[in-house]
């Protein structure tokens, strides 16, 4: 039986626990075995065998310009062996594999690198083949990364069979070369070690390259600044040369230093992933201009472009940085420039692009920007083009002029943490990544998205599959509303399911085998915590939902106590009994009363005092926006002053953020004013701050911290009749939508959330109201919460025809329905409630919204 061991941490493995998973990716091409047995990790010796050629074989043909060998790629998961099953493992370099010894064996493929391509056919060293038997786990590679790639499979297998494997016969590799996550530090700033743990997640997916957005602003056109100097820019480099430090703004302490930067290139590299550096210019650029005010246009974070000094002071920034770039190809931003300037434009990409060429030898990315020129020029044919947004930038035309292209398009691709993006439209950017637009790409229910599926309007122009021109495909995780907006590991929770998703249908293509849409909510929530070097759960080491850890203080403690525990990820609830200030600080924030009754979480040098909302306002999740509390509502949002002796629950999740009970009441929480685009929907939105579990100073005398989040009569099961209430309520909602088809302008989310949440605004849309027809009422039951999260995961997987018919047969276990009459359900009062509440789990278990773990 597989053994329970600790990483940073985490429990990694239970017998309790383990259960079928998916692969994620799904592995290409398996055979049946002419014998069925299985592969014992306590039967097989502890040893892993490389072939000594193979072993300096490192890969010429990926981006990174430190690629690993092989032997390098095998320590690393020798010392994933050793974490995984608690015994020590030795890697024994042989002259040729044994074939009749047992252990693990990694080597070279044994087939035709024909054999092993990219979906446009091109040989590729990310290849492996796979074959696990009842005494020997073999593991050839196309390259280096093949073997890696291989490697993560087999842990995967590993995993989710509790330390047994049966018979397996695989060959396998990626259908697309580029398969990225962007994350933007230019408003935020990122740790270095939560940048290696979010590699380290993401290589278990197989994913191969990071973008590193480390440059941008917060946007000019929100926000409460009265001059734009004061707005939030950053550089997240640290320059050696202290001419360049004007571009920091004083912000020294946030930023890599090209030692960091090295270390983290280095540790992703050793798990397969690249890291693409992102410097912008000329658009996104105030960190340059509020250093260089000379150099802006009106809008001031536009360079001037035709000043002189800007291609110098942009040249200067990369000429500091380009040596420690380990990459053969970097990203220059180019984003959002104004259109009438389009020859500056395209001018200065193309000398800064040259001039990276000629001073590095590196190819430049740009993201897709319309900038039409006056002149005919166009971009120089070396440049990738990363497109984002239809209007910006073309890609079946992109392809026919020429460019090599990468998928980021906004529909599929984007998030923006913490603020759904509004009014921007018609992609309004979900909090938390939308793996529904993954499973059913342009709404269509057998779609699932590959990296040549762009447009989900006009479905006839995707480019084809095995198009050359086509690099792949990243996800984007945006800051638009700024660094006090989410903590670091909020990015983690927006990003979680994507990457797993995104990861495998960017490896699988539209020649592999599809994810499991069921099931693929089960399997990243099993792998995420489990995946190699990294804790960004934040899993505590005693695992399950019962009583994690429990304290008393006694005579002989000091006033400082070390508890040692580190961090508690979601979810949780945390007991505290309080006689006067305290502060309970751990490695990701810190949590303190003060003298005058102040509470405050502090996350990244950020203050977040405890604020007054109602109990319905903190509960009562707006489907439309979970977690957004509109500023019309009856919350005050005051600093809230926490009397002593207290005992104080913080109930925690991600999509309610951190609330604090008092003898079973709420309080209030903590949360965060955030501005809605062009400063409107302004709102107040949660923070879901992990629980500080290091250390104790002052006067807190208990601490209680248990698995799970209970908001006190928000989360108990349906009776009978509520189930039935629902139902027939979500009948009226069918049949209300299926009417607003026939209507123009159709209703929009924003128009379901007005009529739900009055508060919420609707502008000129359409409401349900409208259509003279029934509106959905509130339910007056405690289950409302309950209820409200039911709409709000339908209302994420976005309301079409098909989508709700499928809710119904999900619901009902109806075969065939008639969408135009839904029959409204009734049921006898005195069913079983145990059923009811099965019927309710199936409801909301089959939605594939984001669930994370207790």
């Amino acid at each position: 039986m597989l053994k329970q061991y600790l990483v940073a941490g985490i429990l990694l493995a239970s017998p309790l626990l383990a259960v079928a998973q998916d692969l994620i990716p799904p592995i290409l091409e398996k055979a049946d075995s002419f014998v069925e047995e299985t592969w014992s990790v306590d039967s097989s010796p502890k040893v892993i065998y490389i072939d000594k050629k193979f072993a300096s074989v490192s890969d010429k043909d990926g981006l990174t310009l430190i690629p690993p060998t092989a032997q390098e790629f095998a320590t690393t998961f020798q010392d994933d062996l050793a974490k995984i099953t608690g015994s020590n493992w030795t890697l024994k370099r042989v002259d040729s594999l044994p074939n009749s010894a047992s252990g693990i064996s990694l080597g070279s493929y044994t087939g035709e690198s024909s054999d092993l391509t990219y979906e446009n056919g091109k040989s590729t060293s990310e290849g492996y083949e796979i074959i696990i038997n009842s005494n020997r786990v073999f593991i050839g590679g196309s390259g280096a990364r093949g073997m890696w790639w291989g490697t993560r499979t087999f842990l995967q297998l590993l995993l989710a069979g509790n330390g047994t494997i049966t018979s397996t016969l695989g060959r396998d590799a990626p259908a697309y070369a580029t398969r990225g996550y962007m994350l933007d530090a230019g408003r935020k700033w990122y740790s270095k070690d939560f940048l290696k743990e979010l590699c380290s997640y993401a290589s278990f997916f197989k994913m191969n390259e990071f973008h590193y957005h480390l440059s941008d602003n917060y946007p000019l056109n929100r926000g409460k600044n009265e001059s734009w100097r004061d707005v939030y820019s950053h550089f997240s480099l640290l320059p050696e040369d202290e001419s360049l430090r004007g571009i920091l703004h004083g912000r020294e302490n946030e930023t890599l230093s090209k030692d960091d930067f090295t270390d983290l290139q280095s540790h992703c590299a050793s798990r397969g992933v690249t890291v693409i550096p992102e410097i912008e210019a000329p658009g996104h650029s105030l960190y340059l201009t509020k250093w260089k005010p000379e150099l802006a246009l009106a809008k001031k974070d536009l360079l001037n472009l035709t000043h002189p000094d800007t291609l110098p002071t942009v040249q200067s920034i990369w000429e500091e940085f380009l040596p420690c770039f380990k990459t053969k190809e970097v990203h220059i931003g180019a984003d959002e420039y104004d259109a009438e300037l389009a020859d500056d434009y395209i001018t200065f990409v193309n000398k800064m692009s040259r001039f990276i060429n000629s001073t590095a030898n590196k190819r430049s990315r740009i993201w897709g920007t319309h900038e039409p020129s006056k002149r005919n020029q166009t971009i120089d044919k070396n440049v990738i083009i990363q497109h984002w947004q239809y209007g910006q930038s073309d890609p079946v035309q992109l392809v026919k002029d020429g460019y090599d292209v990468i998928n980021s398009q906004d529909w599929w691709a984007y998030t923006s943490l913490k603020n759904d993006h509004m009014p921007i439209l018609p992609a309004r950017y979900p909090q938390f990544f939308n793996e529904s637009r993954i499973f059913k790409f342009a709404d269509k229910e057998e779609w699932q998205w590959t990296p040549p599926d762009f447009n989900p309007v006009n479905t006839s122009l995707q480019l084809k599959s095995d198009e050359e021109r086509l690099r792949g495909a990243t996800l984007a995780a945006w800051n638009d509303n700024g660094p006090d907006a989410s903590t670091q590991l909020e990015a983690y929770y927006s990003m979680r399911r994507g990457i797993a998703v995104v990861g495998g249908r960017a490896w699988s293509g539209s020649r592999g085998p599809k994810l499991v849409e069921e099931t693929s909510d089960s399997s990243v929530d099993f792998y995420s915590p489990r995946a190699l070097d990294q804790n960004l759960d934040r899993v505590l080491s005693l695992g399950g939902n019962g009583t994690l850890v429990s304290w008393t203080r006694s005579d002989g403690d000091a006033k400082e106590v070390h508890l040692g525990h580190g961090s508690k990820g979601m979810n949780y609830t945390l007991t505290l009994s309080i006689t006067g200030p305290f502060t309970l600080s751990g490695p990701d924030n810190t949590l303190s009363l003060d003298k005058d009754g102040n509470m405050i979480f502090t996350a990244d040098g950020w203050e977040y005092p405890l604020r007054k909302v109602t109990k319905d306002d903190a509960l009562d999740l707006d489907p439309g926006a979970p977690g957004r509390i509109w500023v019309n509502t009856s919350s005050t949002h005051k600093p809230v002053k926490v009397s002593t002796p207290a005992n104080i629950t913080l109930v925690t999740d991600v999509l309610h953020g951190t609330v604090v009970f008092n003898d079973g009441e709420v309080v209030g929480r903590f949360e965060v004013f955030v501005y809605g685009g062009r400063n409107t929907q302004f709102s107040w939105i949660q923070m879901a701050f992990v629980a500080p579990l290091d250390r104790i100073v002052g006067d807190l005398e208990g601490l209680e911290l248990t698995g799970g989040s209970n908001f006190t009569g928000a989360l108990r099961p349906p009776t009978t009749k509520e189930l039935a209430d629902i139902l027939v309520e979500i009948s009226e909602a069918f049949l209300i939508y299926y009417k607003a088809e026939q209507l123009k302008p159709k209703p929009t989310h924003s128009s379901c959330r007005a009529t739900r949440r009055s508060s919420g605004g609707g502008g000129n849309n359409v409401t349900w109201d409208d259509l003279g027809t029934l509106s959905l009422r509130r339910l007056s039951t405690p289950i409302a919460q309950v209820h409200i999260t039911l709409g709000a995961r339908w209302t994420k997987s976005i309301l079409t025809m098909s989508n709700i018919h499928r809710m119904f047969e999900t619901i009902l276990g109806a075969k065939h329905m008639n969408p135009t009459a839904p029959t409204p359900i009734s049921m006898a009062p005195d069913a079983d409630q145990n059923l009811a509440a099965h019927f309710f789990q199936r409801a909301i278990g089959s939605a594939g919204y984001l669930r994370f773990l207790d």
